[in-house]
């Protein structure tokens, strides 16, 4: 039986980074991009992340996926995906706004852009610090016009067309696939989300890339995807599952769930729950690596320290686990859609 791998993220450099990720909540051991730009992204899990220690060390989570199938995926994935690992985790240290951004969904992706790869992106946000007046950007305050965007794309002013909504700690954003969105300055953030790297950027701040030159907007594709009509509720109602178990965000490619061994109501055994064979799971301990303890991942068989900020791959039909001492985690995994939550 495939046991669970502790995982070795990547510190990327973003213009709009921070300096939290590299100094206060840096994941254990790192791979940090080369450059001068600051940190901006930590990814924990993902296609292209490398496993941190043990016999599988240096290989990547798309090379497991690939020699162990449905074996470390689960049925679900597997049977969607193939031998694709189709999430993706990170850290997001937003010292500066992000670009005013939107993401194709599968089919569009599968149609134009096939070659480079990617699936669609739905991402969900979970907000694990925010500074006073900390805002998002969500979609659109009135149903727009192609033209309207296009002249506030060029001009930069985008008035009152789009939806700004205030977070603090502990928020949940979902952005399905269509939503125009973008991060504020003063948020640090767990985000979930398909493993894509497909961004179409409508407006950027007039921002210089690292070559100096200003980065790169895609009008015309995310014209093709945007939804150009107000959305529903951006933050579902979060659901207790179990003591220590708080669903927070439900979609079709990834359910994210709060889990706090500390909270009220968790006895001596810590937080349990069953890694099924459906589909495999991701873990990472939202712990400030300063001031936090570590914790114990326990299954049967086997037991690791689960330290602040790392992450861990759980692989499907591990069974029976248990969280003890650590922060509270971040866990999400893909769900059958034809099973009840």
């Amino acid at each position: 039986m495939l046991t669970p791998w502790a995982l070795r993220p990547e510190l990327r450099r973003r213009p709009w980074g921070g300096d939290r990720l590299a100094t206060r909540w840096a994941p254990g051991e790192a791979d940090l991009e080369a450059g001068r730009e600051p940190v901006g992204e930590a990814w924990l899990a993902g296609p292209w992340t490398r496993v941190a220690a043990g016999p599988d060390a240096g290989r990547d989570l798309a090379a497991l996926a690939a020699a162990h199938g449905a074996t470390l995926l689960g049925a679900v994935p597997w049977s969607r995906y193939g031998a694709r690992f189709p999430l993706l985790v990170k850290l997001l240290d937003a010292a500066e706004p992000l670009s005013l951004q939107v993401h194709p969904d599968d089919a569009y992706a599968l149609r134009f852009e096939a070659a480079s790869g990617h699936l669609g992106k739905t991402e969900a946000w979970w907000v694990v610090a925010a500074e006073p007046g900390a805002r998002v950007t969500w979609g659109f305050a009135r149903e727009v016009t192609r033209g309207e965007v296009e002249r506030a794309a060029t001009s930069g002013r985008w008035g009152s067309l789009l939806r700004e909504l205030p977070v603090t700690a502990g928020d949940v954003v979902v952005n399905p696939a269509g939503t125009v969105h973008a991060l504020g300055a003063g948020l640090l953030v767990y985000e979930v989300q398909q493993a894509s790297d497909l961004t179409y950027r409508l407006y950027d701040h007039g921002r210089l890339g690292a070559d100096g030159r200003p980065r790169e907007l895609h009008l015309p594709q995310a014209l093709a995807v945007a939804r150009l009509t107000p959305g529903g509720a951006p933050a579902p109602a979060p659901g207790a599952t179990a003591a220590g178990r708080l669903e927070l965000a439900r979609t079709d490619a990834f359910v994210l769930e709060s889990v706090d061994p500390r909270a009220d109501g968790v006895g001596p055994d810590g937080v349990g729950w069953v890694v099924g064979p459906d589909s495999f799971e991701l873990l990472t301990d939202l712990g400030e690596e300063r001031t936090a303890e570590a914790g114990m991942l326990r299954w049967d068989g086997g037991e690791a320290t689960i330290t602040p900020g790392s992450s861990w791959l759980l692989p499907a039909g591990l069974g029976p686990v248990e969280l003890h001492g650590a922060s509270r985690c971040a866990r999400c995994w893909v769900p059958d859609p034809e099973a009840a939550p």
